[in-house]
């Protein structure tokens, strides 16, 4: 037996990333963050206790593990569940967690993990093998979240548990990155899922606001579009080996000055999807940590490849050409730098040198070659309502576009409406940025979810993008273990995606949050929904 086969990409890694979901605005008072209609002051300790207040952009419209998914949502998952490893640290290192270990067979498709005998779940039944496997199981089933990672690897019957303390997963071909994939199995506790089951959904209604999990913080308040309150459960089966938070406050505020001013004035402590210019000012204020850790998220403009002009190759590629690359970068303040395709530079294998340059000759000429689109059209723009940075990216499009002779629409949107719409591609909006975290630190990641034909309609595929060359492709990457033969296959893929200008490929964000100096034990890690990380992190 061996250990798990390894991508050698953590190691190379500094910095995180976040998605978001459904927003909402609050307004800050003086004093103290107004929360849910009063005026809520941090408890501030010395050592251990107080609660930490979170002030974000994002909701969390659903928890449930087998279907929620963004960068709010994995936060929360992550600290009311447990899973056999997580991701910790900057160096994104898989750590067993209710695991002890695992071994691999010599031919990489039988995963065997062991579980602490310790775990348990919130009513004290243990946490073991038949709990893993049902809440894979359910998770496969219902066909949404991350069961992504396992689409053509693992059968729902192939998850079996040996004993209570052994679990045992037979994979259908070989998948390089399933080590990863094992930390966003949040393990449920199925007899209270069972219990809150309505007309057979499994929990679903039930799990959308409450947890069924064994991890270290429970649920205290859940007011939609408002504030989610967590508090640290004293008798968490792992213990706190480290001086710890009492809980901490997701509180959703979508202006970038309120929660700017908050964090200045001490009254939260971490504000995450600041304005660049917010972050510079507090770059120089006393009291305020700004980051500057480089994440490996990218943010890219998805492009509807199968309805209206972008349906066009050749409007895509204009888009493409026309867009002011070095203006987007401006407008980051510092905070970003340039991709070249669809990774982040911090990847093995990611593409260094853009193909795409703002040369507005090349995209008239482009424009020229659509039979359909080359006179000119009208297109929206929409973006996440709130996010400055996303509608100066629809501004300098428009700029750019309106030389070809194309009117662009800036249009904010709440983000689960968009959602909505990205199911469809009638609905789809024909241009949208986004800010693709990371699952793990691995090519396949960011591949699959945004190029693959199975992942069309999600928020990840919301360019609708359907190629069976690149389907097949990715299935092969993913199947491959040899490091180089798997950087050979994603370099064919960047290359295709690439000259079919899918997205416009933009930037990666430094995205590490802003916090005050207060705040003990913040580590920016480089997956989505590890940092922060309440679990470690005290005040003082």
């Amino acid at each position: 037996m061996k250990r798990s086969p390894e991508n050698g990409l953590a190691n190379q890694l500094t910095g995180s990333t976040s998605r978001r979901g459904l927003l909402k605005g609050t307004a800050a008072g003086a004093g103290a963050l107004a929360i849910g209609g009063t005026q809520i002051a941090p408890r501030i300790a010395a050592q251990e206790g107080g609660v930490a207040i979170f002030a974000s952009a994002v909701d969390i419209p659903n928890i449930d593990p087998g279907v929620g998914h963004d960068g709010a949502i994995s936060v929360s998952q992550k600290h009311l569940y447990d899973t056999l490893y997580r991701h910790m640290g900057a160096s994104a290192e898989l750590v067993p967690w209710l695991a002890t270990g695992h071994t691999v067979s010599e031919d990489a498709t039988v995963w065997t993990f062991t579980l602490d005998p310790n775990a348990t779940f919130k009513d004290g039944s243990p946490v073991n093998a038949d709990a893993v496997v049902y809440s894979i199981q359910r998770l496969i089933g219902l066909n949404q979240g991350v069961a992504w990672m396992f689409d053509g690897i693992l059968e729902p019957e192939n998850a079996v548990a040996v004993d209570d303390q052994t679990v045992e997963f037979t994979l259908n071909t070989p998948f390089a990155p399933f080590l990863h994939a094992m930390t966003w199995i949040f393990v449920l506790n199925p007899a209270e899922v069972q219990a809150n089951e309505v007309d057979g959904d499994q929990g679903q209604a039930w799990l959308v606001g409450n947890s069924a999990g064994s991890g270290p913080f429970t649920i205290t308040r859940w007011e939609p579009g408002n504030l989610y309150e967590f508090t640290a459960d004293p008798d968490y089966w792992k213990g706190w080996e480290s001086p710890h938070v009492d809980g901490f406050i997701h509180q959703v505020s979508v202006e970038s000055s309120t929660k700017r001013i908050a964090l200045q004035s001490g009254d939260i402590q971490f504000a995450e999807w600041l304005s660049p210019q917010d972050k510079t000012v507090l770059s120089n204020q006393a009291g305020v940590v700004v980051p500057m850790d480089p994440s490996i998220t990218t943010y890219t403009i998805k492009l509807n490849n199968q309805v209206g002009p972008t349906a066009d190759i050749n409007v895509r590629r204009a888009i493409s050409w026309a867009f002011d690359y070095d203006a987007m970068i401006e407008v980051m303040g510092g905070f970003g730098t340039r991709i070249a395709g669809p990774l982040s530079p911090a990847l093995t294998g990611a593409r260094q040198e853009p193909f795409y340059q703002m040369d507005i000759e090349k995209a008239k000429e482009e424009l020229a070659k659509s039979e359909e689109w080359a006179g000119g059209f009208d297109i929206d723009f929409v973006y996440v309502t709130g996010l400055e940075e996303e509608r100066q990216t629809g501004l300098i499009l428009a700029d750019q576009l309106s030389q070809l002779g194309i009117n662009v629409n800036v249009v904010g949107m709440e983000w689960a409406n968009a959602v909505a719409l990205f199911a469809d591609p009638e609905t789809s909006p024909a241009m949208f940025p986004i800010y693709s975290g990371s699952d793990y630190p691995d090519a396949d990641n960011y591949l699959w979810q945004s190029f693959h034909s199975s992942s069309a309609g999600t928020w990840t595929g919301a360019s609708h993008y359907i190629n069976p060359e690149v389907d097949a492709l990715l299935e092969e990457g993913r199947s491959t273990i040899d490091e180089a033969a798997r950087i050979e296959i994603y370099n064919q893929v960047q290359d295709i995606v690439i000259d079919e200008a899918v997205e416009v490929y933009l930037s990666s964000p430094i995205e590490a949050v802003p916090y005050r100096e207060e705040v003990i034990g913040y580590v920016y890690s480089p997956v989505m929904g590890s940092s922060p990380w309440f679990y470690e992190i005290s005040l003082v």
